[in-house]
């Protein structure tokens, strides 16, 4: 109320209406421009240069997921750290976005800004990654891997049969695909997280 009285102050000789629309003209274009400004910054804190650009992603994860099976495919599919990381729904992506900030700030204060305080905190790292995927049934795996278009048949019996158990058993793709873009770290894997979350 008191922005306005100061508006209609300023302004005495323009009618209520005017000063309405102007104030709604304002208020929309700055609008219009904070979510382009949000919109750019989730752009921006979503490439894989951003993930990468500190010493602990790019000397861990990354390396790491250099040379690997997703990495490199027979395929050519080559998903980048949000394709797995980050989910597609805004929502669930500004929860996430909210939770990495855990290790941005562990960047910022140094607690994983070596290699051994790195693999201090590996575990719990992965953990609570592998529980966000176990609660979203693994989406970002399947955002890439259409179950419906896989060709079980073509698999090695070994795999069709663990498909076909994992299926039977309701299972998702990280409790088996958990070590297959960075390094296993110690300790519980997503099978024993999941029966643990029970």
């Amino acid at each position: 109320m008191r922005a306005w009285r100061a508006l209609r102050q300023a302004y005495p000789n323009r009618s209520a209406i005017t000063l309405a629309i102007a104030a709604l003209v304002v208020c929309g274009a700055v609008g219009v421009a904070m979510v382009g400004v949000a919109g750019a910054t989730l752009h921006a804190t979503a490439t894989e240069e951003f993930c990468t650009s500190c010493h602990e992603m790019a000397a861990g994860p990354a390396a790491e997921f250099k040379d690997s099976v997703h990495d490199k495919s027979r395929t050519g599919v080559r998903p980048d750290c949000a394709d797995c990381h980050l989910p597609k729904p805004l929502v669930p992506m500004m929860i996430r976005k909210i939770e990495a900030s855990r290790e941005v700030w562990g960047h910022l204060t140094g607690y994983i800004d070596t290699p051994e305080k790195f693999e201090k905190a590996r575990y719990d790292m992965a953990a609570r990654e592998w529980k966000r995927l176990i609660a979203n049934d693994s989406q970002e795996c399947r955002d890439c891997h259409k179950v419906t278009a896989v060709e079980f048949s073509k698999q090695s019996e070994n795999a069709q049969a663990r498909h076909a158990k994992a299926k039977a058993e309701k299972m998702t793709c990280i409790e088996c695909h958990f070590g297959v873009a960075h390094t296993e770290p110690d300790g519980p894997g997503p099978k024993e997280i999941k029966a643990g979350m029970k």
